[in-house]
């Protein structure tokens, strides 16, 4: 087996005759990009290639019980078309027909095959202008009158308008609006309701007001908008009842009555969300890869000056482009093994096998990190691919804009790591605080002889002496944990969750290194080291610092990285090709040729 063959079974695992399909679909004329068109063209492009898609049943909001793998094969390679595609695509099927479809009941599901179809499309308000990270103390209010058997939604203040909600400035027909429930005079917590925002032809709902928010830096095929309630008035079916109905003018509820009801009940609700990152990381990751692709294949072939002086010797000859890209080559496929990991551990869940509380930690540490990376990769290959790096058609704006809008999108990232911390503060009991001793461990460590075992030891160390530090850091907060963990502890929170995530992640590389066949091990291992290395490299001082480095390692550390991008770079295109990218669907010109491309006015359109 040719080690691309290799990296490509180990990495396109999930959906592989779907992908096929999907990828097939992007042969269609109505997926090349259009740059200089206008605003209302560029939000109805991306709906109809949203249209083009559904049309050809590849995915359904019934996927996150029946094959959750399918839903995020779809997202990755969206991600690779076109960002406001697979944008408008996640909110459609996840956000809304998947909260539709998993928090509501037989008596919504005549709703089902229209989302399919994008026939009745949706967009999710969660978010108010006011309540970011703090959803759970909302504004937006649903108040039950029995005499008429509905729900009375609305917007009291400026804070509690739905905001920034994808779909909702144009194209969609309905909103999953979450509210503050009250029924009877008695506050419920927050559920879910399904509220028509415009009719079939797109006209506005009475008492319903619809801001458009306009011109964004990127991603501007996606319509978002603010969403204001006046007393809007819906039947008591649209509650979404899967937890909690109304029941003979009472409200009855599946989550006991106890002092964090209300709470729980939110969380339920909000359980989408964990799909949702993973659709973020799934959709990031896909354009992460087109983008390596186009910065290789112009590396390759865009010449500059070589030992004779003249313009004869491609650029990716250069240590200066290897070191800047291979490592970003390597960690692609390490979050990619990391991101398989995390959607097994989802499609076990959907199937009651597996854990929740580790799958929450992992949905939220895979999307910062997938997310951070993108915009790495993005701002790295624009600069390393220079002028050409600027121009809209070869796409590095929009992956730019994309990993920007995943990297606050559903959590910001550094929120989104604060819940990692958090989560990992409940694994730890009190026999580990009295018991933990820094240095016992760390000589631990350093009786391992297995190389590759030792620096995943090396982690492994380190996660625990954060987390045993933050824990007892919080222990000795005598009440007052709040303003430690807010204001005092927010290294140790951040630090904690990175190297949780990579942790993690290094232990699927690990387990794929163990067991690949004697023929792709040696290249594999030192993917493997380059994947480990890179961040030792970076953040060596640190390591160094906190004690669980030597400072003469770092040397040791930096020659053997550089040795390994020197070989690795040897097989680029084996890993590029890994991929799986087809020809149809590359269209950045510098991709392809880009003299040819060069040699007439093209007003920077493919």
């Amino acid at each position: 087996m040719s080690f691309s063959r290799f990296l490509t079974r180990n990495t396109n695992i999930f959906s592989i005759s779907n992908r096929r399909k999907m990828q097939e679909i992007a042969r269609d004329k109505i997926f090349t990009p259009k740059y200089n068109i206008s605003l209302e063209d560029e939000r109805e492009l991306a709906y109809k290639r949203l249209k083009h898609i559904c049309d050809r049943d590849i995915v359904s909001i019934t996927d996150f019980k029946d094959c959750p793998e399918n839903i995020f094969m779809a997202h990755e390679i969206a991600g690779m078309i076109d960002g406001s595609l697979c944008t408008k695509m996640t909110v459609q099927f996840n956000l809304f027909g998947g909260t539709v479809y998993k928090m509501g009941t037989e008596r919504h599901s005549h709703l089902y095959n229209s989302i399919d179809r994008l026939e009745s499309v949706g967009c999710f308000g969660l978010t108010e202008l006011g309540y970011g990270n703090n959803a759970v103390e909302m504004e937006t209010t649903a108040t039950y009158d029995s005499e008429t058997d509905e729900f009375i939604i609305n917007t009291p203040s400026t804070k509690a308008q739905k905001y920034w909600i994808t779909n909702g400035a144009v194209h969609a027909h309905y909103s999953v609006v979450f509210a503050q429930t009250y029924v009877n005079g008695s506050k419920e917590g927050i559920h879910g309701f399904l509220v028509p925002i415009r009719d079939s032809e797109l006209n506005t709902k009475e008492n319903v007001e619809i801001w458009d928010m306009g011109y964004k830096i990127g991603l501007n095929g996606i319509d978002n908008a603010a969403l204001h309630f006046h007393d809007v008035r819906i039947p008591v079916q649209n509650l979404l009842n899967r937890s909690s109905d109304i029941i003979d003018g009472k409200f009855h509820s599946e989550i006991e009555d106890s002092s964090d009801r209300k709470r729980r009940r939110f969380l339920f609700l909000a359980d989408q969300l964990l799909s949702g990152r993973i659709c973020i990381a799934s959709m990031t990751l896909g354009s992460t890869k087109m983008t390596l692709l186009t910065t290789m294949r112009y590396a390759q072939q865009r010449l500059g000056v070589g030992p004779t002086g003249l313009s004869d010797t491609p650029i990716f000859q250069y240590q200066l482009q290897q070191q800047e890209l291979v490592p970003l080559l390597v960690n692609t496929f390490g979050l990619n093994f990391f991101l398989n990991h995390v959607i097994q551990k989802y499609s076990d869940y959907t199937q009651h096998s597996g854990d929740h509380a580790e799958l929450l930690r992992l949905c939220c540490i895979i999307k910062p990190m997938m997310t951070w990376h993108a915009e790495r990769v993005a701002s790295k290959c624009r600069e390393r691919c220079g002028g050409q790096g600027f121009l809209a058609a070869n796409r590095f704006g929009e992956a730019i804009s994309g990993a920007h809008a995943g990297i606050t999108a559903e959590g910001d990232n550094r929120v989104m790591l604060q819940k990692v911390s958090k989560e990992l503060l409940e694994t730890v009991d009190m026999k580990q605080i009295i018991e933990y001793s820094k240095e016992k461990i760390i000589n631990l460590f350093r009786t391992s002889h297995d190389s590759d075992v030792k620096l995943l030891d090396l982690y492994h160390v380190r996660y625990l002496d954060l987390l045993i530090s933050l824990a007892r850091k919080m222990k000795a907060a005598n009440g007052n944990i709040y303003s430690k963990w807010m204001y005092k502890s927010n290294y140790e929170i951040q630090k904690l969750g990175e190297i949780y995530g990579k942790y993690e992640s290094i232990k699927c590389f690990l387990n794929i290194l163990q067991n690949c066949d004697e023929d792709e091990r040696e290249l594999f291992r030192k993917m493997y080291r380059l994947y480990i290395l890179n961040d030792l490299f970076e953040n060596g001082e640190e390591w160094v610092r906190e004690g669980f480095l030597g400072r003469s390692q770092l040397k040791c550390i930096y020659l053997e990285r550089n040795a390994l991008i020197e070989k690795l770079s040897e097989h680029s295109e084996d890993m590029v090709n890994a991929f799986d990218i087809p020809e149809h669907m590359i269209h950045a010109p510098i991709a392809k040729d880009y003299l040819k491309y060069n040699s007439y006015e093209n007003n920077g359109e493919f």
